[in-house]
């Protein structure tokens, strides 16, 4: 079994994917495109912080807070098809999603390439944490952690309900501030 900081880690890192892809969905949700260079930026930034903290999860084996280096090598497999089951997906599709999350952290947010801009849907990147967190916090429990919410999509619905409301009277507290700085 992995430490219970090694546990830890790996839940702060599922709640950075989680957080910063249903802020970024409730800011879209009032105004999906922002006049403001602040909100542009926060949105942005969001959208990096969700895919560089999903990649450290879910990309090269060799990241050092890899699931792989959570779950027992003898259950790797029986993950893997269990996490594809809870998202509907297939070997192919998955591999092409984690093609396009690591492309975009890879040619946006660590290094940049000319005309590589293609923004990444966060869909699976939300599904497959939430699969993970499940995971996760079954261990952290055989280990007597009570500390953490016991159903993180519920945790985000009511994040996510929150969040609007902050969005609504933030977003539209700038809305009659003029860009002045291009």
């Amino acid at each position: 079994m992995a430490s219970r900081q090694d546990l830890t880690k790996h839940v702060e890192l599922v709640g950075n994917v989680v957080r910063s892809t249903l802020l970024k969905r409730s800011l879209t949700s009032v105004n999906a495109d922002p006049q403001l260079n602040f909100w542009r930026i926060i949105y942005g930034n969001l959208l990096d912080v969700a895919v560089v903290a999903w990649c450290m999860i879910f990309g090269a084996d060799s990241e050092p807070t890899h699931w792989k280096k959570i779950v027992p090598v003898y259950r790797h497999e029986l993950f893997r098809a269990s996490l594809l089951s809870a998202m509907s997906v297939d070997e192919s599709q998955w591999a092409a999603y984690w093609e396009e999350m690591k492309a975009y952290r890879d040619t946006q947010v660590a290094h940049y390439q000319e005309g590589a801009e293609r923004y990444p849907s966060l869909g699976l990147a939300l599904e497959s944490s939430y699969f993970y967190y499940g995971y996760l916090l079954k261990e952290l429990r055989q280990l007597g952690e009570t500390g953490f919410p016991g159903d993180l999509r519920q945790y985000g619905e009511k994040f996510e309900f929150q969040s609007v409301k902050i969005a609504n009277v933030a977003l539209n507290s700038t809305a009659a501030i003029k860009e002045e700085v291009f």
